[in-house]
């Protein structure tokens, strides 16, 4: 039996996404764990807030590619599945020329930017960085632009069903990077060495993915410049609501950091994101499952198959509910000791800070399952616009309630961010007829009815 559920777990479907899930957020989470104690012990808590500060950028250009790569992407899935090859390759060749253009104009505009009339914008960072902070910058926005490539490369092996090849290959580049990273700032090393370190690492794995497309989905890995008006004209409304969620999630996760270092100095940074990090941990580990269930809900869909869709709906919400109330119970308990011991007592949080971003752990991993799964199917308009709006007003929030509160001033927006988000995404999960009694009814006997088969029991 093991031997069977471990080739089924390296696989392809359902399974074998699951398995290249869980093992990518195993390494994320040792990365995310292990990474606090090693920067803030050697670098120290001011270095490490303007390193965590200067990182935060990249996630605010995932938004640069104007939304093509994510709608793009399971338009790419869904073509596959319906056999439209032509169809899915005109996309593909499409959006990576078109997002190959708009990555080396990003890179070219920050240069500038930062070279020239911001030139005093890093000023902040230099001592920390070495005098170095402009060159920093600008090496992890080439590494940012770099993911860009990585995530069209993942649509094309998702769309010839080598979605678990992807992510093997794209955590791979995390250990990859990340060892290199510890390597470097173990031995003395400072920040402009730290962002080579991510930007070698993705340039490595990043060919060897191209590689794989060639190998396993050669009908996709047919390169052109082929950038037309009508296919981006058509994917212009998905990909404009899809514009916005990495900067919803941009400016909910790593806005938050911003907007802590500007009110309460960078110094209040580390605690906030300490203790965001342990409790996130919990959340990722339900996403191991929706994630992986995301590829196999657009093929239903597109293939009309309401059955499995309301199966992997089940699944999402059960497995959050088993993984949420736990942690939640024991971070409740015990949250602000783990947080001491893990970072080595330079860390120690109050009970507050600890219980409010814990509350924002449950309600969050209640609400990014479903609303993944929208994602999944090109209706993520149904939230996106809204999500935008909660995200800024958080913002805004976390930094008029830090200056008063430090740390547990940005706890508080982000458990309120949380809330409202819950409340509008199952609102239209139930116009979606996504989320209904009867189904959440069914749910634990389709979770336990799917458990079985895995196991061969049925």
């Amino acid at each position: 039996m093991i031997r069977r559920i471990v080739s089924r777990m390296s696989g392809p479907g359902l399974v074998g996404n699951v398995g290249a899930q869980g093992i990518s957020q195993a390494v994320n989470m040792a990365v995310q764990l292990l990474s606090v104690p090693i920067l803030a012990t050697n670098w120290g808590l001011e270095t490490y807030g303007v390193w965590l500060i200067l990182f935060s950028i990249p996630y605010y250009l995932a938004m640069s590619d104007l939304g093509l790569i994510g709608a793009a992407a399971n338009d790419i899935a869904a073509a596959a599945a319906q056999d439209r090859r032509d169809d899915a390759l005109r996309t593909m060749q499409a959006v990576q020329s078109g997002v190959t253009l708009i990555g080396i104009a990003v890179v070219a505009i920050c240069a500038i930017v930062l070279l020239w009339p911001g030139s005093d914008l890093l000023a902040f960072a230099q001592d920390a960085a070495g005098g170095d902070a402009i060159a920093t910058l600008l090496v992890i926005v080439a590494w940012g632009v770099l993911g860009q490539q990585f995530a069209i490369a993942r649509a094309g092996l998702r769309a010839g069903g080598h979605y678990p090849a992807a992510i093997y290959l794209i955590t791979a580049a995390t250990a990859i990077e990340t060892l290199a990273l510890w390597a470097w700032v173990l031995t003395g090393g400072g920040l402009l060495g730290a962002a080579l370190c991510y930007l070698v690492g993705h340039a490595i794995v990043l060919a060897a993915m191209r590689m794989a497309i060639a190998r396993k989905v050669p009908w996709l890995a047919q390169w052109r410049w082929r950038v037309e008006a009508s296919e981006l004209r058509r994917l212009f409304r998905p990909a404009l609501a899809m514009m916005l969620i990495p900067l919803c999630y941009a400016l909910s996760m790593q806005g938050m950091i911003l907007a802590i270092g500007a009110a309460a100095g960078a110094a209040a940074v580390p605690y906030f994101t300490s203790v965001r990090t342990l409790t996130r941990a919990a959340v990722q580990v339900t996403g191991v499952i929706n994630v992986a269930s995301m590829p196999e809900f657009t093929v239903a869909h597109a293939r009309g198959d309401l059955a499995k869709r309301e199966e992997l709906v089940a699944l999402s919400i059960m497995t959050g509910l088993v993984v949420l109330i736990p942690a939640a119970s024991v971070l409740f308990a015990a949250g602000p000791w783990l947080v001491a011991l893990w970072t080595g007592g330079e860390i120690a949080p109050g009970y507050l800070l600890v219980a409010m971003l814990t509350t924002a752990m449950v309600l969050n991993g209640l609400w990014v399952p479903i609303s993944n799964l929208m994602m999944a199917v090109n209706e993520h308009e149904r939230f996106s616009y809204v999500f935008a709006g909660l995200a800024a007003l958080s913002v805004v929030m976390a930094f008029v309630l830090s200056r008063r509160m430090g740390a547990e001033g940005a706890a508080l927006a982000a458990m309120c961010f949380d809330a409202a988000m819950l409340g509008w995404v199952g609102f239209q999960a139930r116009r979606m007829d996504l989320l209904h009694a009867a189904a959440l009814r069914r749910a634990p006997g389709r979770v336990k009815a799917m458990l079985a088969r895995f196991l061969g029991r049925g």
